[in-house]
């Protein structure tokens, strides 16, 4: 029966996922479109006339990272990875590909253009891009290490990295809901904005690493003791 629960649940949260992840990927798509046509620069600040290392950076970025959050939440489907092992590992290769795209687009892109929030978003992004990379290359190490415990853990926090840009959409739609953006500026330079910047993947990668740490001490606390 406890099966059976945490089975529909978890299909719940799927579906809720998805349906809120629909917004974002339509986003994503027109922002590709956009940055693809003769007159991008007219349409959108992240696209400018006469740098197409920048612009096709951004496209690049924008197009991995949109198949990378649609696709990452299948990677850790424990029936899925049991059941269809081939699929998982096929998966986790074009995810870690996904990451490296997005993570080092992203980072190609800030240096040549900035961000439209400044000095602070645009380290702030860059330190997500270059977390985002590094975890992708530590799965892909871990694996082929055969370190299943360092793959676990590494993993989980590319999990949560890859939903950036997802989740901070959805920090600023949940604040613009409750406050009406109280704290929020068109060039993101509020208080609400500033905390942003770095809200979206710090305190989640924090909150990994604790359940990680926990995790190991209760498996170290169950193995047997030498007399």
């Amino acid at each position: 029966m406890q099966t059976v629960r945490s089975r529909a649940l978890l299909g719940l949260l799927l579906i809720g996922f998805y349906l809120t992840l629909l917004p974002f990927v339509v986003h994503g798509v027109g922002m590709i479109g956009i940055g693809l046509s003769a007159a991008a620069a007219q349409q959108s600040y992240l696209f400018a006339d006469g740098q197409p290392v920048g612009n096709l950076a951004m496209v690049l970025h924008i197009c991995a990272g949109t198949v990378l959050v649609a696709l990452v939440p299948l990677q850790l489907l424990k029936g899925v990875r049991r059941t269809f092992t081939g699929f998982h590992r096929q998966l986790g290769r074009v995810l870690v590909a996904l990451a490296l795209f997005t993570g080092l687009a992203g980072m190609t892109y800030i240096p040549l253009r900035g961000t439209i929030g400044g000095s602070v978003m645009s380290a702030a992004f860059f330190l997500y891009g270059l977390c985002l990379f590094t975890a992708a290359l530590m799965v892909a190490r871990m694996a082929l290490n055969k370190d299943r415990a360092g793959h676990w853990a590494w993993g989980l926090r590319l999990f949560w990295l890859a939903l950036g840009s997802w989740l901070y959409r959805v920090h600023y739609t949940i604040w613009y809901l409750l406050t009406g953006g109280l704290g929020s500026e068109p060039d993101f330079s509020g208080p609400f904005d500033l905390v942003q910047n770095f809200a979206f993947y710090v305190p989640y990668l924090m909150a990994v690493q604790l359940w990680i740490t926990r995790k190991q001490r209760a498996h170290t606390g169950a193995l047997p003791t030498r007399p």
